[in-house]
């Protein structure tokens, strides 16, 4: 890269001058660009690969000054070392600026410089080597890891020894707990020479989940990271899943306790609206849904009040609930009709009708049919007759 102003990528090489360069690191230090195990192609992310960057870095070796501008959780620890020790072995004049964030193997990186400048808003991060373990192992397998991870750490301590002159033993005590220091503290611990702009420069939050720590724009995982400061922020702001990264629990940020909708809305505003959004679209198909139905039987229905009242009173029903109450009304009218008949019945004498004997034998059915059709007539003519008497 030889543009001045080119894109800050995971890293990026540029000449500045006949004499000069500068070199961004932004990102997580791997040994080989990861690639997706099913389809072979580059897993997307922000990869400092170190194979490819040592490569890229011989094109620097005529250069007298070079700046290197950090801002990494780290990675590889190895990975780390390895170009610590490429930059040292440069003859040029290696100035290391931490941009952000200098954490585990991104720390040691920063250490490379012969001049080691942080920012006030800036962090540096130590802690000792980790390891992941998949799978069933035996006691000696698990002693040649815990080796390789002592291994680790003395290569790390002795790094960090060297570059900050204090007692390996106390520098041992900083790995051990993981230790974070702000710009002003990372001097006075010797792990920088100087403090160079403002505390606004640097911006640094957490994710909700706290898997990804966002520094500068930049967004990586935070796994290995147990120690995180409760002084740097949670955003309301939910990150994809990038790179390879095995996000981790930690104490980093400031826990929110949410007790009803307005502070889940303060708190996570464009979660909220998404939520809300869907309720909306979910609700107005419901009830699309519902006036669909109940205009599927209102024709049924010989109450039309009813019927409207189902689809736009106070208190909307759906069709199963407009079909009940139809038939709660019919059977309320089918009842009152009935109830008007017997008392016409009983107004109207036709029970002192008696049958004509028959001589001890039963009637036919033509007579049963004449003598109820007789009993009909004189219920209805002495109901007429009462009402015209009134």
């Amino acid at each position: 890269m030889n543009a001045k102003n080119s894109p800050i990528l995971p890293y990026n090489i540029a000449n500045v001058g006949e004499n000069d360069a500068e070199i961004n690191l932004y990102g997580e230090v791997v040994e080989t660009r990861p690639v997706d195990w099913w389809t072979g192609q580059p897993v997307e992310g922000s990869f400092i690969a170190v194979d490819e960057f040592l490569q890229d870095l011989e094109a620097l070796s005529s250069k007298e000054n070079i700046t290197v501008h950090i801002n990494s959780v780290g990675g590889s620890l190895y990975g780390g070392i390895a170009i610590y020790n490429r930059l040292k072995a440069l003859p040029a004049k290696i100035t290391t600026v931490n941009d952000g964030l200098a954490a585990s193997a991104g720390s040691i990186i920063f250490q490379a410089g012969d001049v080691r400048r942080v920012n006030t808003g800036s962090n540096v991060m130590i802690h000792g080597a980790m390891g992941f373990l998949y799978g069933y192992y035996q006691v000696k397998d698990l002693k040649a890891a815990q080796k390789q991870l002592e291994a680790g750490n003395k290569a790390a301590i002795n790094i960090y020894t060297q570059a900050t002159g204090r007692d390996s033993a106390a520098i041992q005590a900083l790995v051990e707990q993981e230790t974070w220091l702000t710009g002003e503290e990372a001097v006075a611990q010797g792990f920088a020479d100087e403090v160079v702009g403002e505390v606004s420069g640097v911006s640094m939050s957490l994710s909700p989940d706290k898997k990804f720590i966002t520094v500068n724009g930049i967004s990586l995982p935070t796994f290995g990271m147990s120690n995180i400061p409760k002084r740097i922020p949670i955003s309301n702001r939910v990150l994809p899943q990038q790179g390879y990264g095995m996000g981790n629990d930690n104490t980093g940020g400031t826990n929110m306790e949410i007790t009803n909708m307005e502070e889940l809305r303060t708190a996570y505003p464009e979660l909220v609206a998404q939520i809300e959004a869907a309720a909306q679209t979910a609700g107005a198909a419901a009830e699309r849904a519902r006036i669909q139905s109940i205009e599927a039987i209102q024709g049924a229905v010989a109450d039309k009040a009813l019927v409207e009242a189902a689809k736009y009173g106070e208190t909307p029903s759906t069709a199963e609930q407009l079909a009940f109450q139809a038939m709660q009304q019919q059977a309320a009218l089918g009842a009152n009709m009935l109830g008007s008949l017997t008392r016409d019945a009983q107004a109207s004498g036709a029970a002192a009708v008696a049958a004509a004997p028959n001589a001890g034998t039963e009637p036919t059915a033509q007579e049963q049919a004449k003598a109820q059709e007789e009993a009909a007539v004189a219920m209805i003519v002495g109901s007429r007759a009462k009402k015209e008497a009134k």
